[in-house]
């Protein structure tokens, strides 16, 4: 019996021990780095919206994971948003002599929002249109990760009588159809004469938050770390799973479903985005007057530029709707495909982050330049705004 009590305390002095050096190892990389966020601080239920979803958080960024980010892996950068969503950045050497600059809204998801200050398309449409045309362009760049149409409605309803832009961008990506359909279609609000003027916080959002936020109330950094990896790895992986919708289109399905009738086949998803797409765009319309004021843009994802083993590209489901959208309501359309197919070559992944659908810095330089040369020849005349 006193054999077994002792082996007993010898494992228990022992689990207690490597508990120790465990707990003072997570403390040290929290203080020194962190490699792996276990204080968790700027976790809160502030970056939800009941007007817009949700919104996008000022603070440190960085690239993360080499085998996407190579050796930029690691990068670090910072982001600031006023209160209505529109990046702030240091736009004054672009801005530097200009007397009287035309206005831009730029609307768009994590394309449009960028990275740093520097790599953001509307700073590169600014640069060229000030260093190739002479003339000064004020950018507001407020795109946010997994925006969509849906959202793009009731911001647009917000930021129009705030901001009055002289022209307005809108990039719909690929993910848009996928966004309208499964993530924001049952969290529209519409008043009474059916108007979308809201999209509310997404509950699995707020599950995922409130989650953070209990795992961070622990003492100990050895139960936050078991707490934060269960709730990431474990309990959200289960919710995502329960929607059944999430894995019909799980993948972008869509962008590489060559099967016969493929509008027939998401009928109801593309009647959702083509409404949404609809009421944008009378949004838009109704407040510039002007349709040439009011351009699409569209990116191909590696997909459409690098052919599958069967030598197929990309569907064109979402591009053609958007098209087919712009056209009716006499709005401008521009499609960056062929243009980067051309520039891209024959390795066109190499403009894209690696495992990644988003361009690499120098991707998005070359759909930025293409979006402006597009905007210079159909929308804003280069003029004496300097």
């Amino acid at each position: 019996m006193k054999r077994w009590l002792h082996l007993l305390g010898q494992a228990m002095l022992l689990i207690i021990s490597w508990g120790l050096i465990f707990e003072i190892g997570l403390r040290l990389q929290q203080y020194f780095g962190p490699l792996y966020d276990l204080d968790m601080a700027s976790v809160s239920l502030n970056w939800l919206s009941d007007v817009v979803n949700h919104t996008p958080g000022s603070g440190k960024r960085l690239l993360d994971g080499r085998s996407i980010f190579g050796d930029l892996d690691g990068f670090t950068f910072k982001t600031s948003y006023d209160d209505n969503g529109v990046r702030i950045i240091n736009d004054k050497e672009l801005l530097a002599g200009c007397r009287n600059p035309v206005s831009v809204l730029f609307l768009g998801d994590s394309f449009m929002e960028g990275y740093d200050d520097q790599n953001t398309l509307p700073y590169h449409v600014a640069k060229y249109f000030k260093n190739e045309l002479n003339t000064c362009i004020k950018t507001f760049n407020a795109g946010s990760g997994s925006y969509s149409p849906a959202i793009y409605v009731p911001q647009a309803r917000k930021l129009l009588p705030l901001l009055r832009p002289d022209y307005i961008v809108v990039d719909v990506d690929e993910t848009d159809l996928f966004n309208d359909f499964v993530q924001y279609r049952e969290l529209m609000v519409r008043d009474e004469r059916g108007q979308n003027i809201a999209v509310k916080s997404s509950p699995i959002f707020r599950e995922y938050t409130i989650g953070l936020m209990k795992a961070r109330e622990h003492r100990l950094y050895l139960m936050r770390l078991v707490a934060k990896l269960w709730h990431l790895n474990v309990h959200m992986s289960i919710l995502f799973k329960k929607n059944r919708a999430r894995e019909a289109f799980g993948n972008l399905a869509y962008l590489q479903d060559h099967s016969p009738n493929l509008e027939q086949k998401y009928s109801e998803a593309l009647s959702v985005f083509r409404q949404n797409l609809q009421e944008l765009g009378e949004v838009l319309k109704d407040f510039t007057k002007d349709g040439n004021r009011v351009l699409f843009i569209y990116h191909p994802h590696l997909e459409h530029l690098r052919p599958d083993a069967a030598g197929r590209l990309g569907t064109n489901l979402v591009s053609s709707s958007v098209q087919r959208t712009a056209l009716a309501n006499d709005e401008l359309f521009f499609n960056a495909t062929e243009i980067l197919k051309q520039r891209f070559g024959s390795h066109p992944e190499q403009y894209y982050w690696k495992r990644d659908m988003h361009f690499n810095f120098q991707g998005l330089e070359e759909y930025s330049r293409a979006v402006a040369a597009y905007m210079a020849a159909a929308m804003i005349k280069p003029n004496n705004s300097r």
